[in-house]
């Protein structure tokens, strides 16, 4: 295993760079060249590679802190305040979804498909699953609250 690692060794390499490179020889800087093109395209094609690195760290996210001695109204007060912050940025989504539904809606008449039923349905479901989720809500309030449960109406 010793005689191994002597002819592997780095002076041992360079002693024989330096025998090749002093050999006479009409391709030595031929050879030279295109061992240094092979090995400098392998180097480059390796710094071209994607390679995944350490994982990014977790960004942190700081909750808002309140104080601890705050009133039930001045809870209230805020939640009352989020609650039309977070009505008013669903109104302008709202808005901006009907805008795009009627740009397609005038692309599909401009190209002769009946949009109109399309529309209509459309509507119909995301009513309906408004309806879903304000029934799913009104129960969880219930629920929390520990109001009785009003029965429903059968049809």
């Amino acid at each position: 295993m010793k005689g191994f690692f002597s002819n592997v060794s780095p002076a041992r390499a360079l002693k024989d760079l330096w025998q090749v490179l002093g050999a006479p020889s009409e391709y030595r800087w031929r050879a030279l060249a295109l061992a240094a093109c092979v090995t400098g395209g392998i180097f480059y094609l390796m710094a071209q590679q994607e390679g995944r690195g350490l994982p990014r760290p977790p960004k942190v996210i700081y909750f808002e802190s309140w104080r601890a001695d705050r009133s039930d109204k001045e809870i209230l007060a805020g939640n009352i305040a989020a609650q039309k912050k977070l009505d008013a940025e669903q109104a302008e989504e709202d808005r901006r979804a009907e805008d795009i539904r009627k740009m397609y809606k005038a692309v599909g008449a401009a190209t002769g498909i009946d949009t109109q039923k399309m529309y209509d349905e459309g509507t119909a479901e995301r009513e309906a699953a408004r309806k879903a989720e304000q029934q799913k809500n009104e129960a969880l309030l219930r629920q929390i609250t520990g109001e009785p449960v009003p029965p429903t109406p059968k049809p």
